[in-house]
């Protein structure tokens, strides 16, 4: 086997490489595979795709030593093709997401959190528990400043008139609402994940204040993995900076101001 041809089999491995984690990521999307299934081809193909990169590199150097253009042109592409797989998530998630705690399942009340009725029905066998972690959890919460602003929102609507509002905003954006109940000031939805279709749960509360007005916990949880790496933060920030909009535009119209 000539040199130029054995560095033409590191680009074509990688290639294969990325093509089962492509499927993989597919099949996991369109719910073919369980997440335990995908994640062990992520872990044996990316490793094996990192793994050729860094012996990619080595021949690469080789190849420029030896003045072998073709034999260099293989081997970094291949070295390239090998970081696509660290590089997505880096990219998709962010740097800084991998530091949070390993945790799934974050909340704006840790003491007491809303609980989950409706989607119960809707987890797998190998799901997470849909029950809270209790102290251990909330501690790690409470103690990680990305989490410092995860807090109620106090609203000056009623908890029928803010559960209305709580609606609309899922629905903005692209919840599945699976309950809906104004009059208890409770919901349930459940959001997809961009990239690889992970399932997420969120129960907001919503209960009256003394003096008027109402307080909105939400909770937010993955059914799969350990850390989530910051996505439940994310959402529920995102859900209660909209909510905190749509509240204060009904109130003006309440009050007529424009």
């Amino acid at each position: 086997m000539s040199e130029s041809h054995g560095s033409q089999w590191l680009l074509r491995v990688q290639w294969v490489l990325l093509a089962l984690l492509a499927l993989a990521a597919a099949a996991l999307r369109f719910g073919l595979l369980h997440f335990s299934v995908v994640f062990k081809v992520f872990v044996f193909a990316g490793g094996a795709a990192l793994a050729l990169a860094l012996l990619s590199l080595l021949v690469f150097v080789w190849g420029a030593s030896k003045r072998k253009p073709l034999v260099r042109s293989n081997a970094l592409w291949a070295a390239l093709l090998g970081l696509i797989p660290l590089a997505i998530p880096l990219v998709t998630v962010g740097k800084g997401n991998f530091a949070v705690p390993k945790i799934h399942d974050i909340t704006t009340d840790t003491r007491n959190p809303p609980q989950y009725q409706a989607v119960l029905a809707l987890r797998q066998k190998g799901d997470n528990s849909a029950e809270y972690g209790g102290e251990r959890v909330a501690r790690l919460q409470r103690e990680a400043d990305v989490y410092a602003d995860i807090t109620p929102l106090h609203l000056h609507l009623s908890v029928p008139r803010a559960t209305e509002a709580a609606a609309e905003v899922a629905k903005d954006l692209d919840w599945q609402v699976v309950a809906y109940k104004p009059g208890q000031g409770h919901l349930e939805a459940v959001a997809k994940t961009p990239l690889l279709g992970f399932s997420d749960d969120i129960v907001v509360r919503v209960s009256a204040e003394r003096g008027g007005g109402s307080r909105v916990d939400v909770r937010s949880s993955s059914r799969v993995g350990v850390s989530d790496l910051g996505a439940n933060g994310k959402r529920i920030r995102r859900f209660l900076e909209a909510l905190h909009r749509e509240a204060r535009g009904l109130e003006e119209i309440g009050t007529g101001r424009h």
